[in-house]
């Protein structure tokens, strides 16, 4: 039976009352409703709030949504861009505080110290790390033959953290070296030969490697074998320039992320670059809330980016609370604090893609 004029204006004053009288009564917040007791009504029966209202006495327990939207999405934003965020912030580090540009190396001559402020760092062999952005065209990585001198260990990642290629004995190359060309995402040029062809699903791509002494060999040989290393762009093949190593000593390197506002200027890099994933579209709609948008300039107002500030401090603290609360049964021994923080999926790979969803 279709509705009539009258019983459509019936239910659209309901409504309006309603609406007032949930306002003005300031008693029931979700929080403080006790459910112990189930609701004592149903579809259609008798007590049933009208109109398609929440519980009778509800009140909204959020004062301003809009600040409120921009801060969910802001948390949320801060816990799924953490791959990207960590990498671009060693980019940005490297290239602010070090003097680094796109193909220079950095090589420690020494095992990392606290100078180096990173998530993942040790201090027993030296760090090997680069940079580049295949926006300007297919990179050249010389990878040293393993052997009697030295031998390396380690990734060539893309923007999301994520490995394109492995190097050294466990690598492409099987420790015997060679020539990595890196090229970016739709790439339709010709293949040289005698090239280890790695295409990779981002422009802006890192590697960081260790530098393994081998027996009967020093830290100092490590480093030295390091530099056998070199990355330019295939442009420059014909004759490559000089390689640029940097050692940062006792340079404060401070790769960590921003946990303030700061934190989504670094996404809108990621974001305003790099291809956008099939399973980051929904996330990719909510940042344009928070003024994070592909081919528009980042200038977040004042509401925003306190609500980001927050966010963002408030990730930090969840991210604590997570490794206090780390799952037992994650841990070797039930006695100790040794754990993999290398967490598999249930495909036991790390894309922690599902037939039904996607964590």
């Amino acid at each position: 039976m279709p509705i009539t004029r009258r019983d459509f204006y019936k239910l659209a004053l309901g409504s309006v009352v309603g609406l007032a009288v949930l306002k003005d009564n300031p008693t029931a917040v979700a929080q403080s409703i006790s459910l112990k007791k189930p609701l004592p009504y149903g579809a259609g029966q008798k007590g049933e709030t009208a109109g398609g209202l929440p519980p009778e006495g509800s009140r909204s327990s959020v004062d301003d949504f809009d600040y409120q939207i921009k801060y969910q999405r802001a948390f949320e934003a801060v816990l799924w861009n953490m791959p990207a965020a960590a990498i671009y912030s060693f980019r940005r580090a490297a290239f602010d505080n070090l003097g680094l540009k796109d193909n220079d190396i950095i090589a420690y001559s020494e095992p990392a110290t606290p100078h180096l402020e990173a998530i993942t760092a040790n201090s027993t062999t030296p760090y090997i790390t680069a940079f580049t952005d295949l926006q300007k065209g297919p990179v050249v990585l010389e990878v040293p033959e393993a052997g009697s001198d030295g031998s390396l260990y380690g990734q060539i990642v893309d923007a999301w953290q994520l490995t394109i290629a492995d190097v050294g004995p466990a690598g492409l190359d099987k420790g015997n070296g060679g020539k990595y060309l890196l090229t970016p995402p739709g790439y339709k040029g010709t293949i040289p030969e005698n090239y280890l062809h790695v295409p990779s699903p981002n422009f802006r791509i890192a590697f960081a490697f260790r530098s393994v002494p081998v027996k009967g060999k020093s830290i100092q040989d490590a480093y030295h074998y390091s530099k056998r290393l070199r990355m330019y762009f295939l442009s420059e093949a014909g004759h490559p320039p000089t390689q640029r190593f940097v050692d940062p000593g006792s340079n404060r390197y401070p790769t960590l992320p921003y946990y303030d506002e700061r934190h989504f200027r670094d996404l809108h890099a990621v974001a305003s670059v790099e291809p956008v994933r099939e399973q980051d579209k929904v996330m990719m709609g909510m940042l344009a809330t928070l003024g994070i948008e592909r081919g528009k300039p980042f200038a977040p107002d004042e509401k925003t980016t306190k609500a980001m500030r927050q966010a963002a401090i408030d990730a930090w603290f969840y991210m604590q609370y997570w490794f206090d609360n780390f799952p037992k049964e994650k841990l070797f021994w039930p006695d100790r604090h040794y754990a993999s923080l290398l967490l598999a999926d249930d495909n036991n790979t790390f894309s922690f893609v599902y037939s039904d969803r996607i964590d």
